[in-house]
C-alpha cells in the first residue's frame, strides 16, 4: 500500500491539526426545533464506545443502499415508473441519514472524540450524497437521460461547494435560518414522498400558467432562482476576508469541469448522455467530492488552496475530444468508453484521496478512525 500514499498536508503543517476546532451555528429553525431535539433523544440510545466516524459511515450507508436499488430497479433509465416501495423507503432513508448526519458531532462532543478527520469525512460524505441521491432524484423527477439531470446534480454543488470556501476563509460556518443543510436536505425526502404518493406521472404534468412548462421543469427553476438570491449573502461573508476576484480564482477549477461536463454533453457527435448519464454524473460528482475534500483539508491544516487539482486533465481530454468531434465529424476518442473512463479516474482517484487523508490524519493525531479513542464522560 505504501506506493498508493501520498501527503496532502504539508509536514511544516501538520502541527495545525493538533489545535483545530471546528466552529459553527445553525440559525434554521427546522433544525433547532425539531432536528436537533430528535438527534439528542437518539443520542440516548448510542452506546458510549461508538465511534462518531462509525455514525457518519452508517449515514452515508442510508443513501448508498436505496442507490444501489435505483440502480437494479431503473437500470439506466433515469425516467419512467418506479415501484412505490422504493420511494417510501428512499425517503425514510434519507431522513434517516440526516439523524445520523446531526447524530455524529453530538457524539463527538459528548465523547470528546472530534477531530479535523471527522469533520473532513463528513463534509466529504455529504457532497457524495448530493451525487448519489441525486442520481435518484433526478429519476424520480423524470428528467430521464438528458443534460437535465446532470443540471440537477450541479445547482446544489455549486452553494456547497462555495460555502466550503467561506469555512475556509471565514475558519466558520455558520448557517442562515433556512439553508441547505436543513430544509433542503428534507425537501429531497419530501420528493421522494411526494412522488409515491401523487406518481411518477406528476413531474412531466404542464403548468399553462407557467408557459406551459412541466412541474419538473418548474421546481428546476425555482432551485436555480434560490440559488441566485441566496449566493451573495455567502460572497459578502467571504469578501471580508478576501476579494472577490481571489474567490472566484480559486472556483476557476469548479467552473471549468462543470462547464467542460455541459459542452460536452450538449456537443456530443452520438448523443453519448442517452446511455451513459450515470457515468457523466459520476464524473462530474465525485471529482466535485474531492474538491470540496480538498477545501476541508486546507481549511484544517491552514493551507494555501491550490489553483487546480489533477483531475483537470480529464476534462482536457474530454474538451480536446469533443472539439474534434466538432471539428473531424468524428471523435479521436469513442465518447462512450471515454466518459465510463473519466467516471472510473473519478471514482478511484477520490478513494486514493481518502484513504490518504484518513492515514496522514489518524498517524499524526495518533488516533483510531473507527474506533473510541478515549471515553470521556
Amino acid at each position: 500500500m505504501k506506493y498508493l500514499n501520498y501527503d496532502f498536508i504539508a509536514p511544516t503543517h501538520l502541527h495545525y491539526l493538533k489545535s483545530y476546532r471546528y466552529k459553527g451555528t445553525d440559525q434554521s429553525l427546522l433544525y433547532n426545533y425539531i432536528l436537533s431535539p430528535l438527534a439528542e433523544f437518539c443520542l440516548r440510545f448510542v452506546p458510549m464506545n461508538v465511534a462518531p466516524n462509525v455514525l457518519t459511515l452508517m449515514g452515508l450507508a442510508c443513501i448508498i443502499l436505496p442507490h444501489i436499488l435505483f440502480f437494479f430497479v431503473m437500470g439506466d433509465n433515469f425516467a419512467g415508473f418506479i415501484p412505490n416501495w422504493l420511494l417510501w423507503f428512499t425517503a425514510f432513508l434519507h431522513m434517516l441519514y440526516m439523524n445520523f448526519d446531526n447524530l455524529d458531532g453530538k457524539q463527538a462532543r459528548r465523547t470528546k472524540n472530534s477531530s479535523p478527520l471527522g469533520m473532513i469525512l463528513d463534509h466529504n460524505f455529504d457532497s457524495m450524497i448530493i451525487l448519489l441521491q441525486g442520481t435518484s432524484m433526478t429519476t424520480a423527477m423524470q428528467f430521464g437521460n438528458t443534460i437535465f439531470s446532470v443540471i440537477l446534480y450541479i445547482i446544489p454543488s455549486v452553494p456547497f461547494y462555495v460555502i466550503a470556501h467561506e469555512e475556509y476563509y471565514t475558519h466558520e460556518m455558520n448557517l442562515p435560518i433556512i439553508n441547505a443543510a436543513a430544509e433542503g436536505t428534507v425537501s429531497v425526502a419530501v420528493v421522494f414522498a411526494a412522488t409515491a404518493y401523487y406518481g411518477c406521472d406528476m413531474w412531466v404534468q404542464k403548468l399553462p400558467w407557467f408557459f406551459d412548462f412541466q412541474i419538473n421543469q418548474f421546481v428546476m427553476l425555482m432551485f436555480i432562482f434560490s440559488l441566485i438570491i441566496t449566493m451573495p449573502a455567502v460572497f459578502l461573508k467571504i469578501k471580508k476576508f478576501t476579494s472577490i476576484a481571489s474567490l472566484f480564482k480559486q472556483l476557476r477549477y469548479f467552473i471549468f469541469f462543470n462547464v467542460v461536463i455541459l459542452y460536452s454533453i450538449l456537443f456530443s457527435q452520438n448523443n453519448v448522455i442517452q446511455n451513459h448519464v450515470r457515468a457523466y454524473m459520476y464524473t462530474v460528482g465525485f471529482t466535485m467530492s474531492k474538491a470540496v475534500g480538498v477545501v476541508a483539508l486546507n481549511h484544517v491544516s491552514n493551507q494555501q488552496l491550490p489553483e487546480y487539482l489533477n483531475s483537470i486533465y480529464i476534462y482536457v481530454v474530454i474538451l480536446l475530444n469533443t472539439i474534434s468531434g466538432q471539428i473531424l465529424g468524428q471523435n479521436i476518442i469513442n465518447e462512450a468508453c471515454l466518459i465510463q473512463f473519466a467516471a472510473t479516474v473519478a471514482f478511484l482517484i477520490h478513494l486514493h484521496f481518502l484513504y490518504n487523508i484518513a492515514r496522514q490524519i489518524s498517524e499524526t493525531l495518533n488516533i483510531k478512525i473507527f474506533q473510541i479513542n478515549s471515553i470521556n464522560k
